[in-house]
């Protein structure tokens, strides 16, 4: 196209016109025929292993032809990570048609994006190859320590939680024990309120059960007449105090009536006599093997639900005397009922608590169970959501059970505690720029600061220890530990503590740690703060 305008200039200058028009025509027929194009851009040409590359593909073309992509995968060693859709917008020259893709690699070295092809209406385009430098990433062998792998060690299994089975089935096996003991309550105490109806209620209910339809055989009679005399026999012992279940017909009889003689029983002699011939019926039917009919034992049963109204109406009414004994007797009973009901529960009660506590103490162990009862402050601190955050300038990652709260800090020297010496856990956070970088630091020098940092909070006669520490990230610190005095309201007490010294991210971290003495739990919270040092 260059030459083409080159030829046209010299046209011009030669003043041949007429050729200059021709090659103006013909170049504006070229550039009518390249309206169909296509452009390829990423956004860098190097990269570090498995960092991202914006892939674009740019297409511009008429509208009413048709496109078709001939290369949609990218060859080794280029991954795509995202395919993204085509994107469409109208251009002065026609339509651009955009494809996107976001890619990347994980081989070092120099690498074509090889050309990508696209049909236009027929016609094939292609676009241009770029060369990709892919580098690796620096990997610190120096400062870092490494350590062989090691070899797989074989542990015994974990038996840990094997007492919550038994504890569970022995909670379940008392639970149904204590259901059994409330059902047969409830059942006793149904029997104990039919014990406490009527004399009069209890047997009239009791006749009123027994049926005298079905009756067919002799046998059926005699148990029906048999049930019959029992009832109200029963009756006239409970209410009339009379020695009726011992005594024949005639007998009971007599008695009655002498009852009757003596005023104790108002019964008319009608309802005596109507008695008498219900009970030789019944001696009948029992001794001599007659059959009388349902229709008679149905009689004679409604006979004797009237006698046994009219005798209830026929008992004298008690004196005051005698209501004042039966109530006093009534509520001395309801009393006695009372208490036992009470030292029968108190016993159901405190014999789940003792079960409960005793199943605990094995399983537990006195201590944890005392300290979940009465309460302890450092079981409270290990159970509580522990934060998780990053401190300083110069960022350490620290879990502890109360948040460090920033104070006196002047710019990159930094700050943090939680908590009071005189508490049984104290954490305090020194965060300063590393300006003796180029210095080698030695133990000793760490040692003095940290027994000049103890002095400065008023403690005294400091025993230390010292070993390397390790962090979960390989971060190497040293460790000084021990104990000292302190005088807390005028009295002395021996305190333990532990000091972290670190130097990382261009600054030095001091992470102390007093604490009480002789607490196994505290011993697993500083443990846990240890474990929890991230950089």
């Amino acid at each position: 196209m260059l030459k083409n305008y080159l030829i046209i200039l010299k046209a011009v200058f030669k003043k041949n016109i007429i050729l200059a028009l021709c090659f103006i025509f013909l170049s504006l027929n070229v550039l009518s025929q390249n309206k169909n194009s296509l452009f390829l851009k990423v956004d860098t040409t190097k990269i570090k292993i498995g960092e991202k590359i914006d892939f674009q593909l740019n297409i511009v073309f008429d509208k009413s032809k048709e496109v078709i992509f001939l290369d949609s995968i990218f060859y080794n060693p280029f991954e795509i990570i995202e395919d993204f859709e085509l994107d469409t917008i109208q251009v002065k020259s026609g339509t651009l048609l955009t494809k996107k893709y976001s890619i990347t690699s994980f081989e070092a070295g120099n690498f074509y994006l090889k050309p990508k092809r696209v049909d236009i209406d027929g016609k094939v385009f292609q676009s241009d190859s770029v060369l990709i430098e892919i580098s690796t990433v620096k990997v610190d062998t120096v400062s870092k320590k490494f350590f062989d792998i090691k070899e797989i060690i074989q542990v015994q299994e974990n038996n840990d939680g094997w007492w919550v089975t038994y504890l569970i089935g022995s909670i379940a096996v008392f639970l149904l024990f204590l259901f059994f003991k409330i059902y047969k309550t409830i059942l006793r105490s149904k029997e104990t309120n039919n014990q406490n109806q009527e004399p009069i209620e209890k047997a009239i209910s009791a006749l009123q059960l027994l049926e005298s339809k079905n009756l067919k055989e002799q046998l059926d009679y005699k148990n029906y007449y048999s049930s019959l005399t029992e009832i109200v026999k029963n009756y006239f012992e409970e209410e009339v105090c009379l020695n009726a279940m011992e005594s024949t017909s005639k007998e009971l009889i007599n008695k009655l009536e002498l009852l009757k003689d003596s005023g104790r029983l108002s019964l008319k002699p009608k309802t005596i006599d109507e008695f008498r011939s219900v009970l030789e019926t019944a001696d009948l039917v029992k001794f001599a093997k007659t059959n009388p009919g349902s229709d008679i034992a149905f009689s004679d049963k409604k006979v004797l639900e009237k006698i046994l109204i009219d005798t209830k109406e026929a008992i004298p009414e008690p004196t005051e005397e005698e209501l004042m004994k039966n109530q006093e007797y009534v509520m001395t009973q309801n009393r006695k009922n009372r208490i036992k009901l009470l030292k029968k529960g108190a016993f159901i009660f405190f014999g789940s608590l003792s079960l409960v506590l005793i199943i605990s103490i094995i399983s537990f162990g006195w201590k944890e169970v005392s300290d979940t009862l009465f309460g302890n402050k450092t079981k409270t601190l290990i159970n509580k959501t522990w934060v998780n955050s990053k401190y300083g300038a110069f960022p350490i990652n620290l879990s502890t059970p109360n948040v460090l709260v920033r104070t006196d800090s002047v710019g990159s020297f930094q700050n943090f505690e939680s908590g009071k010496i005189e508490e049984i856990l104290y954490t305090a956070l020194k965060i300063r720029p590393n300006e003796e970088r180029q210095k080698q630091i030695t133990k000793q020098e760490i040692i003095d600061q940290v027994i000049l940092d103890l002095r400065e909070i008023g403690a005294t006669n400091i025993l230390t220890k010292e070993n390397s520490f390790i962090t979960q990230g390989n971060e190497t610190g040293l460790k000084v530990f021990g104990s000292f005095d302190y005088q807390i309201n005028g009295e002395k007490t021996r305190k333990d503590y532990s000091s972290l010294d670190f130097r990382e991210n261009n600054g030095k971290q001091n992470i102390l740690i007093v604490f009480d003495r002789n607490d196994d739990l505290l011993k697993k919270i500083i443990e846990r703060i240890e474990n929890s040092i991230k950089f």
